[in-house]
């Protein structure tokens, strides 16, 4: 859900359970590096205030600082840097 920007229907799922904060992809990546990837700020203000950890590494030790750059996700980019 964090991928594709709905931010309502995250905000629901996680107000439910926050360890689903922390479900991972394949690839080590939770919501955190959904939302920065796909430049979803909204999602990410609704992960800070419910304490998501942005500091959260995937498998290859890439936070979501380093996603939002590798995708070119500037907004996401500057929400996460301020």
């Amino acid at each position: 859900v964090a991928e594709s920007g709905n931010t309502k229907e995250f905000q629901r799922i996680v107000s439910g359970d926050t360890s689903k904060l922390k479900i991972r992809d394949s690839r080590g990546r939770a919501a955190i590096h959904q939302a920065s990837g796909h430049n979803h700020v909204c999602i990410l203000q609704v992960l800070v205030a419910f304490n998501g950890d942005l500091d959260l590494q995937d498998n290859q030790g890439h936070t979501a600082i380093h996603v939002a750059i590798m995708n070119d996700a500037l907004e996401a980019l500057e929400y996460l840097l301020h």
